[in-house]
C-alpha cells in the first residue's frame, strides 16, 4: 500500500470539509444579507446587523430574547417603525423614547437607532429606564422620536402622559401613537386635544399583532414651541377663551348633532312624556375613551361606557345641602348658577310634595320646598310673584367652567334653572363656554298650558315655546349637542 496515498487520503477529506463550511458560512452571510430578496433595504440590513450585535447584550435574560413571543414582538414593531425610518422621522443618533415597552426599544436598536430606551416601572438597562406616565426622566425639549405605541390606551393618566410626552419632544419631534380607539370623529378629536401643541401630519389603519385593527397616527410638535409655551397655549386654547363662534373643533361635534334626536317642532300638549322617546346620548354615538370625565348628577340609565365620572351639584338652597352631604363622590356647590359673582333674591314656591323645581337640580324635595324664579337684588323679576323671597349667593358659571374643565373633559350638564337659562346660554355662548360642555340636558321654561286650567297659560314665565327652541336650535348650530328636557 503506498504510504503517500494514506496520507493525502486524509488531507483531502479535511480539505473538502473546510470548503464545505466554507460555502455554508458564504450561504448563510448571503441570506442575512440578502434577506430573501430585501438586499437593497438598507432598513433590513440594519435590523439583521442590530440583531446580531445588540440584542443578546442588550436584554439580561437570554431567555427573553430567545422567547419566540418576544422575537415576534419584537419584529413587529420593526415592521411598524421601518416605515418612519424610510420617512426620515429617524435616524442612527436620533434619541429615541419608547412608552410602550421593552421589545419596541429592541426594534429601534435592530433598526440602527442604537441609543433607543424604552420606559418602564422598572429600570433594567440598556433598553429600559424607570419612569411614569406623570414624569418621564428626561429633560424639556431633548427628544427627537417618541413610539407610543399602545401606552394611551393602556394609560389610566392619559393627559398627564400626553403632557410629558409633548414636554420632552424637541420642536419638529416626532410622536406616533398606535390605538384601538380614534374610530370616529369625536373620539379622534379628544385624542388629538391630548396635544395641543402637536399637529397631526397622517393617520392611516394598520394590524396589530393579534390581528385588529388599530389606528396609527403621526404627530409633529410644532416648530418654535417650547414645554413652556406649550403649557400655556394649552391652557390657553382648552379653557374656553375664545367665543363659541371660534370653536371650529365643533366640526366632529355636528357630525353627532346630525345622528341624535331631533328637536319638537311643535309645542308638545304633555311635555313630560317626550322623555320617553328615545334619546341617543353621546356616548352611545362616540368613543369618550380618551376623555377625563366631569358629570351633574343624572339618570342610572345614561351610558358611561364603564367609566367613573366626577360630579359636580348646584343647590342654592341650604334646606338641600344635608342631602348632597351624604352623595358620594358629589361635590357639591351651594350657589345659585348666574350670570356673574353676586347675591340675588331667589323665589321659594310652595306646593305639593314630589319633584324639586330646584335650581340646578333634579333631587326629590321632602316637603314641597322649591327655588322658583330668580330675582335681581333691585328686585326684577319675570312674571307674577307666588312665593317668600330669599337671598342667595350666585356665582359666575361660565368663568367657573373656563376654570375647572377643560377641552380634555368629557362635560355632561343637566340645566334646570328655572327661566334663567335666557341668561346663561347666551353667556355661556359669548365667552366661549359652553365650547367645554359636550353634552346638554335643557330644561327650558316657558308659559306652557297648566295642567290645572284647560285653556290656561302659566303666568310664571313670559317666555314662548317658539323661543326655547330658537334657544335649543342656537346651542345645536354651535356644536353643542342639547337634549330637550322636562
Amino acid at each position: 500500500m503506498n504510504p503517500t496515498g494514506r496520507v493525502a487520503l486524509p488531507r483531502a477529506i479535511m480539505l473538502l470539509a473546510i470548503g464545505a463550511l466554507g460555502l455554508c458560512l458564504l450561504w448563510v452571510e448571503f441570506a442575512v444579507v440578502g434577506g430573501g430578496g430585501r438586499a437593497a433595504d438598507p432598513a433590513v440590513r440594519a435590523a439583521v446587523a442590530g440583531r446580531r450585535t445588540h440584542a443578546q447584550a442588550a436584554v439580561r435574560s437570554p431567555d427573553a430574547w430567545r422567547s419566540r413571543e418576544w422575537r415576534q414582538a419584537v419584529d413587529h414593531h420593526a415592521a411598524v417603525l421601518r416605515r418612519h425610518l424610510a420617512d426620515g422621522m429617524l435616524s442612527a443618533s436620533s434619541h429615541a423614547v419608547c412608552l410602550g415597552g421593552a421589545q419596541e426599544a429592541m426594534a429601534l436598536r435592530e433598526l440602527g437607532v442604537f441609543g433607543a430606551v424604552a420606559v418602564a416601572k422598572k429600570r433594567s438597562p440598556p433598553l429600559t429606564v424607570a419612569g411614569s406616565d406623570h414624569q418621564l426622566p428626561f429633560p424639556d425639549s431633548s427628544v427627537d422620536f417618541i413610539f407610543a405605541g399602545r401606552a394611551l390606551d393602556s394609560s389610566k393618566r392619559q393627559a398627564d402622559l400626553a403632557t410629558e410626552a409633548a414636554r420632552i419632544m424637541k420642536p419638529d419631534g416626532h410622536l406616533v401613537v398606535l390605538t384601538s380607539g380614534a374610530s370616529d370623529a369625536y373620539s379622534l378629536r379628544s385624542l388629538q386635544s391630548l396635544f395641543p401643541s402637536l399637529g397631526l401630519l397622517r393617520s392611516r389603519e394598520t394590524n396589530g399583532r393579534d390581528g385588529s385593527t388599530l389606528r396609527e397616527l403621526v404627530f409633529r410638535k410644532h416648530a418654535g414651541i417650547s414645554s413652556t409655551t406649550s403649557s400655556s397655549t394649552s391652557s390657553s386654547s382648552l379653557n374656553g377663551n375664545n367665543p363659541a363662534s371660534n370653536c371650529t373643533y365643533r366640526d366632529h361635534q355636528h357630525r353627532i348633532i346630525d345622528l341624535t334626536e331631533p328637536l319638537i317642532q311643535e309645542e308638545p300638549a304633555k311635555p313630560w312624556i317626550s322623555l320617553k322617546r328615545n334619546i341617543k346620548y353621546l356616548p352611545a354615538l362616540a368613543d369618550i375613551g380618551f376623555k377625563r370625565r366631569i358629570g351633574s348628577r343624572f339618570r342610572n340609565q345614561y351610558p358611561k361606557q364603564n367609566h367613573t365620572f366626577k360630579v359636580f351639584a348646584v343647590e342654592a338652597d341650604p334646606a338641600f345641602h344635608a342631602e348632597y352631604a351624604t352623595k358620594k363622590g358629589v361635590t357639591l356647590l351651594p350657589y345659585a348658577a348666574w350670570v356673574r359673582n353676586e347675591t340675588l333674591m331667589f323665589e321659594i314656591n310652595g306646593g305639593p310634595a314630589g319633584k324639586k323645581k330646584g335650581a340646578n337640580s333634579n333631587s326629590r324635595k321632602p316637603n314641597g320646598r322649591g327655588m322658583g324664579r330668580i330675582r335681581t337684588a333691585a328686585g326684577a323679576t319675570n312674571g307674577v310673584s307666588s312665593g317668600e323671597l330669599r337671598r342667595v349667593p350666585a356665582f359666575d358659571l361660565a368663568e367657573w367652567l373656563k376654570r375647572t374643565v377643560s377641552e380634555q373633559d368629557f362635560v355632561v350638564m343637566k340645566m334646570d334653572v328655572e327661566g334663567t337659562e335666557f341668561d346663561l346660554i347666551p353667556m355661556m355662548l359669548d365667552t366661549g363656554a359652553i365650547c367645554l360642555v359636550d353634552e346638554l340636558f335643557l330644561e327650558c321654561h316657558y308659559n306652557r298650558w297648566q295642567r290645572c286650567c284647560p285653556g290656561g297659560r302659566s303666568p310664571k314665565y313670559q317666555n314662548t315655546y317658539g323661543e326655547c327652541l330658537e334657544l335649543f336650535t342656537s346651542l345645536r348650530d354651535s356644536g353643542v349637542l342639547v337634549h330637550q328636557w322636562w
